[in-house]
C-alpha cells in the first residue's frame, strides 16, 4: 500500500473516531486531522463546533482558526452565547486571531459578558481586529469593574487609535489600579495631546513611583518648554528611577533651563541618576572636551 492510501486510511479513521462515545478519542481525532486540509476534514472539523463537551469543543477551534472559511467565523460567533463560560472567552479569543471584521459587532456586545475572562478577551481581540467602529463601545468599557479589563481597553484603544478616547484616557489616570493610571499616562503620551499636560503634572504626585515613571514618559513626548519646570521638579523625586528619567527627558527636550538644575543632580547619591545627567548634560555640550 502506498504512502497516499495509508494517508487515506488514517484519515478516514479519524472521521469516524470524531463520533467515538469517549471525547478523549475525539479530541485525539481532531488533534491528528489538522494534518489534513481536505474539504471533507474541514467539514468534519467544523462539525465538531457544535460538541457537547468543551475539550473537543477548544481542540477543533484551535485547529480551525488557521483555516479559511467563513462558515467557521459563522459558528464561533453562534458559540459567543454559549452557557459555558470557557467556550465563550475562547470563542472571543479565535476570533479575534483569525480577524474577520464580520464579528465585531458580536465581538463589542461581549464587552458585558458576566465572565471577566470574555471581556478581558474581547478587548483584546478589538484590539487585534483594529477597526475603528469598536472605540466606543471600548471608551465606555473603561468604567469596567475589573482593572484588568480596564487595562485591557486601554491596549486596544492604543493599537486602534489612541488620540481619539483623550478625555477618557485622561480620566484614566485617577483610576484605583495603579496599572491602569501607569498605562493611560504612557498611551496618553504617544497621542502627544496637549490637552492632558495638567492632569500628567498631577500625575508625578502618583503614590507609585511606576506611575509617575509613565507620567514622565509621557511629558517627554509631549516635549516643549511646557514641561521643563515639572521635570525639573521631577529631580528631587524619592526614587531613583524617577529622577532618572527626569534627568533624561530633561536632555531630550533641551532646554537650557535645565543646565543649573541637572547641573546640581550630578551631586545626587544614585550613580545610575548621576550618569543620567552627565549624558543630559552632553548634550547641552557644556563639558570641555
Amino acid at each position: 500500500m502506498d504512502e497516499k492510501q495509508i494517508s487515506k486510511r488514517n484519515m478516514k479513521e479519524l472521521l469516524e473516531d470524531l463520533n467515538d462515545l469517549d471525547w478523549s478519542v475525539r479530541a485525539k481525532a481532531v488533534f491528528d486531522l489538522k494534518n489534513y486540509d481536505a474539504p471533507i476534514a474541514t467539514d468534519a472539523l467544523i462539525d465538531k463546533l457544535n460538541d457537547d463537551n468543551e475539550n473537543v469543543w477548544l481542540s477543533a477551534a484551535n485547529v480551525l482558526k488557521n483555516r479559511k472559511d467563513p462558515r467557521i467565523v459563522d459558528s464561533l460567533i453562534k458559540t459567543l452565547s454559549d452557557k459555558r463560560d470557557e467556550v465563550r472567552w475562547h470563542s472571543v479569543y479565535f476570533l479575534g486571531e483569525i480577524g474577520d471584521n464580520r464579528a465585531i459587532n458580536p465581538i463589542i456586545k461581549t464587552l458585558k459578558d458576566k465572565c471577566v475572562d470574555v471581556r478581558i478577551n474581547a478587548a483584546k481581540a478589538l484590539g487585534k481586529i483594529g477597526d475603528k467602529k469598536a472605540i466606543d463601545a471600548l471608551t465606555k468599557t473603561l468604567e469596567d469593574d475589573d482593572p484588568t479589563v480596564r487595562k485591557e481597553v486601554i491596549t486596544a484603544l492604543n493599537l486602534i487609535s489612541p488620540a481619539k478616547p483623550v478625555n477618557a484616557l485622561i480620566k484614566s489616570l485617577n483610576d484605583d489600579d495603579k496599572r491602569v493610571r501607569s498605562l493611560a499616562a504612557i498611551v496618553l503620551g504617544k497621542t502627544r495631546s496637549v490637552k492632558a499636560f495638567d492632569d500628567l503634572i498631577d500625575t508625578l504626585d502618583d503614590e507609585d513611583h511606576i506611575v509617575r515613571i509613565s507620567a514622565i514618559y509621557a511629558l517627554d513626548k509631549i516635549g516643549g518648554e511646557q514641561v521643563v519646570k515639572p521635570l525639573v521638579k521631577a529631580l528631587k523625586d524619592p526614587y531613583w528611577e524617577v529622577r532618572s528619567d527626569a534627568a533624561s527627558a530633561l536632555g531630550k527636550i533641551g532646554r537650557s533651563e535645565a543646565v543649573a538644575p541637572l547641573l546640581e543632580t550630578l551631586k545626587d547619591e544614585n550613580a545610575f541618576v548621576r550618569k543620567s545627567a552627565v549624558k543630559a548634560l552632553e548634550k547641552f555640550n557644556i563639558f570641555k572636551k
